[in-house]
């Protein structure tokens, strides 16, 4: 004798909202990087460190930013594809 167990309507929802909180507290710890090379950036401009040290950082702080916030909007995409899925299998 087999059970099948009908998960509520708003199960799809709820993955999704923990998707997206997981998503953004991953977004956050990979941001906060780029946000302490952003201030190590502005403070060592202020001492006078070389132009090209300067610039290295900030393409370093640039692409760790970018980098960050594409791979945090495809990582909403896929949670979104994946309660469309699981709402379309109800």
């Amino acid at each position: 004798m087999s059970k099948t167990v009908k998960t509520p309507w708003w199960s799809p929802i709820a993955h999704f909202a923990a998707h997206c909180f997981v998503g953004s507290i991953i977004f956050i710890i990979i941001g906060l990087p780029a946000v302490a090379l952003s201030f190590l950036v502005h403070e060592l401009e202020s001492i006078g460190v070389n132009a090209l040290t300067i610039a290295v950082l900030t393409t370093l702080k640039v692409a760790l930013s970018v980098t960050d916030a594409l791979l945090f909007l495809i990582y909403l995409a896929l949670g979104i594809y994946r309660a469309l899925k699981e709402l379309a299998n109800e």
